[in-house]
């Protein structure tokens, strides 16, 4: 721990404490400013944010966006060219990621994650008319930056096919990129070629860079996260239980898509654990309806808030924040597991 030392944002302060082995907190007055590990400074990310204009009425459900991976696939390998070598190797690369070569990094790291978190955008029933417009907010990390273009048309195809058995079909009248001053910039509208579309690319710690602790730290799990351990999901785990998804989920995703490993032994962090002192903890278990086509089968995860004191997680909080980018848990991808710090 470093105390009073004057830093005016946190990229100065990383460079002044890039030397630290373990990210620890700087305090300042009665608040903490992270210090987050070196590394993240050369992870690269983009926010977009996608406009549907829907031409036809459906009913959406929150469940219905842990499907919008395998509608998006389907979508975008229908209207492949089967003799387009490059754009089959870009659909694959965006959305069905390799295995790493390294037999190492294989046993280390999770098999890799689609490159991009999409946030769900709604968590209620909703009756959708034409005429609707729905905002659509996707993160790209390293490897998925230069596919975007991919993505959107996979989804453009997707307007085309409905979201739900010809229901719900839209278009994507445009496409917003987040600048570093916290505006949105228009960088496609309808009618472009997707391979037109340019992004300004952040580090991730530009996400991180407002995280200022003053109080207790409250994480707010948003949407239903569903954790499985021996086949079982947890349904009120400790925070002990959860802290391994979300070293997981950061390092397999900072690795595959940024070739960043910022942990040689998580030995360290986990040894941490019975430093942290959880003040409250309010967890409930959420059903989600039955996914369309298997009948009896109900999803669901937990949700609720989580309550940890500030001293107690100095070394861990980076991974907390790296994590909530990304979600935990199944459907992760697709907007589940979503979870806030505050």
């Amino acid at each position: 721990m470093i105390d009073q030392v004057d830093v005016t944002d946190v990229a100065n302060f990383n460079r002044i404490v890039q030397g630290l082995q373990h990210p620890a907190m700087l305090t300042e007055n009665d608040s903490s400013i992270p210090v987050w590990p070196e590394k993240l400074q050369h992870v690269d990310v983009v926010k977009a944010r996608f406009v549907l204009d829907f031409i036809s009425p459906c009913q959406v459900q929150p469940a219905d966006f842990l499907r919008l991976g395998r509608v998006l696939r389907m979508a975008g390998s229908t209207f492949l060219d089967s003799h387009d070598a490059l754009a089959i190797q870009q659909w694959k690369a965006l959305f069905q990621p390799t295995l790493s070569d390294d037999p190492v990094a294989r046993r280390k790291f999770q098999k890799p994650a689609p490159a991009f978190v999409v946030t769900m955008p709604i968590m209620q029933n909703k009756a959708v008319e034409a005429g609707d417009q729905l905002d659509l907010e996707v993160l790209f990390l390293g490897t998925g930056i230069p596919l975007i273009h991919e993505f959107l048309r996979s989804l453009i195809h997707l307007g085309h096919l409905g979201l739900d058995a010809g229901e719900g079909r839209f278009e994507v009248t445009g496409v917003y990129n987040r600048q570093s001053d916290g505006s949105d910039t228009r960088i496609w509208r309808q009618h472009e070629l997707a391979e037109s579309l340019a992004c300004s690319v952040q580090p991730l710690i530009w996400l991180l860079q407002d995280r200022r602790m003053t109080t207790d730290v409250t994480i707010k799990f948003m949407t239903p996260t569903r954790l499985m351990v021996d086949g079982k999901p947890l349904r009120r785990p400790k925070f002990e239980n959860i802290f391994p998804f979300m070293l997981r989920r950061a390092s397999s995703m900072l690795y595959a898509h940024s070739g960043v490993e910022v942990l040689d032994d998580p030995a360290y962090l986990f040894a941490q654990l019975c430093e942290v002192n959880v003040v409250g903890a309010r967890l409930r278990w959420h059903d989600w309806r039955s996914l369309s086509g298997r009948q009896g089968l109900v999803i669901g995860g937990f949700m609720g808030e989580m309550v940890l004191q500030r001293q107690t997680i100095d070394e861990v909080y980076w991974v907390i924040a790296v994590a909530s980018l990304f979600g935990i848990g199944k459907g992760a991808t697709y907007g589940a597991g979503r979870f806030d710090i505050s």
